[in-house]
């Protein structure tokens, strides 16, 4: 259980499909900021001294998947850093708290690491992995935890070896300012297999959800983006991301992962929305034909889905007609579902306040904050 202090709403905020007026007392919660290190070598104090010549020698070795995804550093100027030099990667916590926390009125943001870097889930080397991410871990806790208080984490771990990934969870759990447990969407198998049990249940144990960012794979896990192969465009590989969320949610809830574990909350984000409709509605009819395939499922999959799944508001669909966005979230559910996300500071990102069509005072409150409040276990004073 986190305790985690602070005033919520810091300032007023007035802007187009906000609110029509100033507005007070208003929590926003930010579950996708990736921080970043300056270069690799920024890494080394964090790493033993077999693993610091195991850089030197080979760099970081990274696999990617062939697509653009996003480069270490902002590619946009208004997000780019102008302290940062040539060779350096991403963006300062002084520009993260001027162009976003501040600006925004940010009460906390949830740090998720950088996606490019998210390729540790695709190492053939375990031990690399795992050594990446507790040198990455430790950075950020050295290099943004202790600069800012609206600054939460994720705990980078890597699902290749659950018995490390347990290990990093056990090692980092006890921080107050640790309030979640982060995998790459990009896996060697669904989530809900039986290999990954042992990470989920490490989490139960210490009230953190697992957040899943869209990335990773590659490498030795050779993920394939569709059910069809790969596809030539960035653009077409965006397109899959539903599907990789959705495949995820859905061996989650029939391999009985939230009837074993029934405190779990699991996040899947930056994959878009409405994927998560059609899912809950065709695993609901399949279920009561196919039940018996699932017997220790007790309740429709669509109950699991919404108990302990949760949806990122980014990037958020827009329909062809306002209205067709609160009908989206209507059936969502996402007064239980969503939770607000802004993929800071990349080409895409959402900021809080002109990405939505003006909500309903308690739906607001739900997707800003207070189902990231609840999935976080923050209790905020």
């Amino acid at each position: 259980m986190s305790d985690i202090g602070g005033k919520i709403g810091s300032a007023p905020v007035t802007a187009p499909g906000w609110t029509a007026k100033s507005r007070e007392d208003v929590a926003i919660v930010d579950c996708d900021v990736h921080q970043n290190f300056r270069r690799p070598e920024d890494l080394l104090p964090h790493l033993s001294k077999f693993y610091q010549e195991h850089l030197y020698d080979q760099g970081l070795h990274l696999p990617g998947g062939g697509y653009p995804n996003m480069p270490f550093r902002a590619n946009r100027p208004d997000l780019k850093d102008p302290d940062l030099k040539e060779r350096d990667f991403n963006f300062s916590v002084e520009f993260l708290q001027k162009e976003h926390l501040d600006r925004w009125h940010i009460d906390y943001a949830l740090l998720t690491g950088p996606p490019p870097f998210y390729g540790y889930s695709g190492l053939p080397d375990p031990d690399w992995a795992a050594a990446l991410c507790r040198a990455f871990n430790d950075w950020t806790i050295e290099h943004w935890l202790s600069r800012d208080d609206r600054l939460v984490n994720a705990i980078l771990v890597s699902p290749t070896d659950p018995s490390q990934a347990v290990d990093e969870i056990n090692r980092l759990a006890h921080r107050k300012d640790t309030v979640a447990v982060m995998v790459p969407m990009g896996a060697m198998m669904p989530f809900g297999n039986r290999f990954y049990h042992p990470i989920w249940e490490a989490c139960e144990n210490h009230g953190l959800p697992v957040v899943s960012h869209v990335g990773g794979g590659g490498g030795a896990t050779r993920t394939v983006p569709t059910p069809v192969g790969f596809p030539t465009y960035y653009m077409e590989s965006r397109m899959s991301r539903p599907y990789m969320a959705s495949s995820h949610a859905a061996s989650l809830i029939c391999e009985g992962v939230f009837e074993k574990f029934p405190n779990l909350k699991f996040a899947l984000i930056e994959a878009q929305q409405f994927w998560a409709v059609p899912l809950m509605w065709h695993m609901d009819s399949d279920w009561k034909a196919l039940r018996d395939q699932t017997p220790w499922l007790k309740r429709l999959p669509s109950e699991y889905f919404r108990d302990h799944i949760r949806v990122g508001s980014q990037p958020l669909h827009e329909p062809e007609r306002p209205e067709q966005i609160h009908q989206m979230l209507d059936m969502l559910h996402a007064d239980e579902t969503l939770i607000y996300c802004s993929d800071f500071p990349h080409f895409d990102w959402n900021d809080p306040v002109t990405t939505f069509p003006r909500l309903a005072e308690d739906l607001h409150q739900r997707i800003f904050a207070d189902n990231a409040l609840e999935m976080l276990r923050m209790e905020v004073v």
